[in-house]
């Protein structure tokens, strides 16, 4: 995608959020239907995106020279942005104690994440056991973007291995990886281009059902959430990319915009994939820096889910008139974290997350209904978030010999 295109792709999803903002208040709750469209979109970007993330980690793997230093540098990167997530949740949650006042009954329907919810703890043999696929298709089946990302680092690093034999089945081999990755990218590439359609019907149905009625009880828990991702989006990232990178402002921002405002409308960084890997190749930053950090680590860069996580379940324990100690907050983030791992990068899965680890620490999760009717907001803030630290990640580890600065695209 050029610049220009680019530019004219993320002027088209402002305005769909318009319309869909006013189409929602306008049909009220009768705009539900529209949410419809927005659901088969983001099925059949799903169904395209678990092949593409395949084939696109495993192309990187047999075409690129996947050296240990970027690996060591892209855990380091992730580890230090997690730690400020979680953070930036716990100090807010601390200073300002927004849920001391928060009334936690609500009348509001259970649309299904809560039911999703049920059943299920959080605890790292549960992380382990969504890691390790069942079958070579179970992944797929499922939807399990971390057991799809673990069995394409598998396979591909027993391919890399038979590269240095040149026999002629690995070349086919390669041939159809490198295909299947082209044609997933294709067909992407066309569903990509309904996304104004789909952004406007699934905005449209959020404010129809929930509306803003809502705000003035829970605006305090809104308006700290909100402050804690703007805080890790447009403060932290910054500073790797700007500061500590010298990436150029301008030229990052023109590539960056068409990923980040597709990320607030459809609420997936998921969906948005296609569009970061776009941007990041336009932005010139190595493929192997690109699938390792937007596609390996595509259930590890959920600082967006992180940070809210580690906010809501400490404000639903002041709500609660807890006394934590700093330990015990300590061991809820730590839950959170691992909350986080193994979920994929869709539509309220931040929430259901949330929903579990509520359930792990024995509190009802029926509580959590009222923060439901904000959550279609906080939600699209979180997706921009985990998009950002995929391409912020993708950039911190890219460095090129002789050259501390990623090459961006003028």
């Amino acid at each position: 995608m050029s610049a220009g295109k680019a530019v004219r792709s993320t002027g088209f999803i402002l305005i769909s959020i318009v319309v869909g903002i006013g189409l929602g208040m306008a049909l009220g709750k009768s705009a539900s239907p529209l949410g419809s469209v927005g659901k088969y979109y983001i099925d059949l970007i799903k169904a395209i995106a678990a092949p593409l993330l395949f084939f696109a980690i495993l192309d990187a793997i047999l075409t690129s020279e996947i050296k240990w230093k970027s690996a060591h540098r892209f855990l380091g990167v992730i580890a230090i942005n997690t730690t400020i997530a979680a953070g930036i949740g716990m100090t807010l949650a601390n200073v300002f104690h927004p849920g001391q006042h928060l009334d936690l009954s609500s009348k509001v329907k259970d649309t299904g994440q809560i039911a999703a919810a049920n059943g299920h703890k959080v605890d790292f043999l549960g992380f382990i056991d969504s890691l390790l696929p069942k079958s070579i298709v179970d992944p797929f089946v499922q939807n399990n973007i971390l057991g799809v990302a673990f069995l394409a680092v598998l396979i591909g690093c027993a391919l890399k291995s038979f590269q240095t034999l040149n026999e002629p089945w690995v070349e086919q081999w390669e041939r159809l990886i490198h295909g299947g990755y082209r044609i997933s990218e294709r067909v992407i590439g066309w569903l990509v281009t309904l996304t104004p359609l789909a952004v406007c019907a699934v905005i449209a149905k959020g404010v129809g059902e929930s509306g803003f009625s809502h705000l003035t009880a829970i605006l305090p828990f809104l308006g700290f959430v909100l402050l804690g991702l703007c805080i890790q989006t447009f403060v932290v990232y910054p500073i790797w990319l700007f500061v500590v990178r010298r990436v150029p402002f301008k030229p990052f921002w023109k590539e960056a915009a068409a990923p980040l405002f597709n990320a607030f409308g459809i609420n997936s960084s998921l969906a948005t994939l296609p569009l970061t890997l776009k941007a990041l190749d336009n932005m010139g930053v190595s493929k192997e820096s690109s699938r390792m950090a937007a596609c390996i680590g595509t259930n590890l860069n959920n600082d967006g889910i992180l940070l809210y996580e580690a906010f809501a379940v400490l404000i639903v324990a002041q709500a609660l008139h807890m006394d934590l100690t700093i330990g015990a907050q300590l061991s809820m983030i730590v839950m959170c974290l691992l909350a986080t791992l193994g979920i994929s990068g869709v539509p309220e899965a931040g929430f259901i997350s949330l929903a579990v680890v509520v359930s792990t620490l024995g509190f009802n999760t029926e509580i959590l209904l009222t923060f439901f009717t904000v959550d279609w907001i906080i939600a699209r803030m979180r997706s921009v978030t985990n998009v950002m630290a995929d391409m912020t990640t993708s950039i911190a580890i890219d460095v090129r010999t002789g050259d501390a600065s990623v090459p961006i695209a003028k």
